[in-house]
């Protein structure tokens, strides 16, 4: 494998996916073409429930198929959104759209991460997979921003355009993955080549048996799974509420893609600084847990610089923490359930986000703002201290030696 040359793919390929330009307006589209807040959130619904049922049979299909199988049927599927969201008369093509936007991501999650991986571990470079992974998270955070701040653009070209470019860039997407090498480390991948479709029940059998069995036996790495996707749920929530809040401390609302742009970017700076560090993992979360929960709890603050500052230290933590859960945890995973294990991160994330946004709506939207991120960095602040507690205390108590 040209190892070069499949990280430069997967770099563009990283760029493409998180050039999305109409997410930033798709709600002000569906508004302006005469559809009802009542229908955007049946939409909005429609696309989490999608993405929680498909987000670990997604990951499934990937190590079952191949990665690059499952990249491109998300190209397709993205394609498929783009063309649905841009017809007109009747909102069932609307759902339908979110359906295949939500289908799109979910054949994303977790096998960019497991072809990357298995890409460098059959290079025999394993080693780098942070630095690559750094690089990619830091420039899919850039790109990301950028097509946030293009969202003037966006509706000045109107909605069907913006839709059609999605589905350029989704087109462009599947060009670059069909340039990829799908990686081979194990003999089960080997038989992808000679697959035959009477097998398939019996694959899927053993894959749920042998996923199930890892689980299982590996607590301590789902551990750290969830403890990324705890990290990232409140950092999702602050920016969810933040630039209401900001606009109701007196931020102009012509001047709202300043923190808009500067937050993510602080994401992008989490991430490269991952990249350059050699900690070990517990501490390091344990740091982001304090900071991030301190950050959350400063983000409701009525100054609108210490709030701003607040989002921006929990977007730092949320991107270190993501690449340095990413490294640690591909070095437990097994090649041949990597991707279905990188889905269960997601599927954890869904899991907390679909218990904490009604519950951090009903306080913003019954008390106030402050309290609501008030509440929601100290969860994230306690438990950070008291699960670090916890694990300290279970070593200890492993390293007795009267228990040896």
């Amino acid at each position: 494998m040209n190892i070069k040359k499949q990280t430069g793919l997967l770099y563009l390929y990283e760029a493409l996916i998180c050039f999305r330009m109409v997410d930033v307006v798709w709600v002000l589209f569906l508004l302006d073409r005469g559809y009802s807040l009542t229908q955007v959130g049946i939409a909005e619904g429609i696309y989490h429930v999608t993405s929680m049922i498909c987000e670990v049979p997604s990951g499934m299909a990937a190590d079952l198929f191949g990665r690059k199988r499952s990249l491109v049927l998300s190209g397709i599927a993205g394609m498929v959104s783009g063309v649905l969201m841009s017809l007109d008369g009747f909102i069932g093509w609307i759902y339908l759209g979110m359906i295949f936007s939500a289908l799109s991501l979910n054949l994303i999650s977790g096998t960019d991460e497991a072809l990357t991986y298995d890409s460098l571990l059959e290079a025999g470079c394993e080693g780098e997979f942070k630095r690559v992974k750094s690089g990619m998270s830091v420039l899919g955070r850039v790109f990301s921003a950028l097509s946030c701040t293009l969202s003037p653009v966006a509706i000045a070209l109107g909605y069907r355009y913006t839709y059609w470019l999605t589905v350029v860039v989704n087109g462009c997407g599947i060009l670059t993955v069909l340039g990829l090498k799908e990686p081979v480390v194990t003999e089960t991948q080997k038989e992808r080549t000679e697959y035959s479709f009477r097998k398939t029940g019996t694959r899927m059998k053993n894959h749920i048996r042998e996923t199930f069995v890892f689980i299982m036996r590996h607590p301590r790495t789902m551990a750290k799974v969830f403890a990324g996707a705890a990290a990232a749920c409140p950092c999702y929530l602050t920016m969810m509420y933040l630039q209401e809040h900001l606009v109701s401390c007196g931020w102009p609302k012509s001047w709202i893609g300043i923190p808009m742009l500067l937050i993510p970017l602080s994401g992008a700076f989490g991430a490269w600084l991952a990249g350059k560090c050699h900690g070990r993992l517990f501490y390091t979360m344990l740091v982001c847990g304090i900071l991030g929960g301190v950050g959350t709890c400063l983000a409701g603050s009525l100054l609108l610089g210490v709030s701003v500052a607040g989002a921006c230290v929990v977007r730092i933590c949320e991107g270190f923490s993501e690449i340095m859960v990413s490294e640690n945890v591909n070095r437990d995973f097994t090649s041949d359930q990597r991707a279905t294990l990188v889905s269960v991160d997601s599927l954890f994330y869904s899991v907390l986000m679909v218990i904490a946004s009604p519950v951090t709506g009903y306080l913003g939207s019954h008390y106030s703002m402050q309290l609501m991120f008030g509440v929601l960095g100290g969860v994230m602040l306690v438990s950070a201290v008291l699960l670090g507690i916890l694990y300290r205390w279970r070593q200890a108590v492993l390293s007795s030696p009267f228990l040896r």
